[in-house]
């Protein structure tokens, strides 16, 4: 295996960390909220897990933007880059600048800047579903 398969691997993983945190809320807040006192063992463990994941989503964005240069490099070293690929990165960099501007600059997560930054990740997961089917390469010589 390559080492920009690998990075493109660990990429997509830490992309799926930081995916998670808004399917876990939906979950906690359309079925775990109504569990029964029957099962308020997995209700708390539950809450316990998602509380860990979100409070680590910047830490799964930063970590997503290192593995993407990772990723990227080779093939900007053989000045070759995908199309895909291309948008894929631009998403992610948008993603994530507009997540950096709503915790550190606005601080507020009741502005429009989360449906933007919210917007920006669906975009970055049909751009990352379509270059992983389609990962051609463009030379730049």
């Amino acid at each position: 295996m390559s080492v920009q398969t690998l990075t493109g691997w660990l990429t997509a993983l830490v992309l799926t960390a930081a995916f998670s945190t808004y399917l876990l809320k939906q979950i906690g807040r359309e079925y775990v909220k109504q569990l029964s006192r029957d099962y308020a063992d997995f209700a708390d463990a539950y809450r316990r897990f998602m509380k860990f994941m979100v409070g680590r989503h910047r830490v799964f964005g930063a970590a997503a933007l290192i593995a993407l240069a990772a990723h990227a490099y080779p093939a900007l070293a053989r000045s070759a880059v995908s199309a895909s690929g291309l948008v894929a990165a631009l998403a992610l960099i948008s993603a994530a600048a507009a997540g950096a501007w709503l915790f550190f600059g606005k601080k507020n997560l009741r502005t429009g800047w989360l449906s933007v930054h919210r917007a920006l990740a669906f975009v970055l997961l049909l751009a990352v579903i379509i270059h992983f089917f389609f990962p051609g390469m463009i030379a730049f010589w």
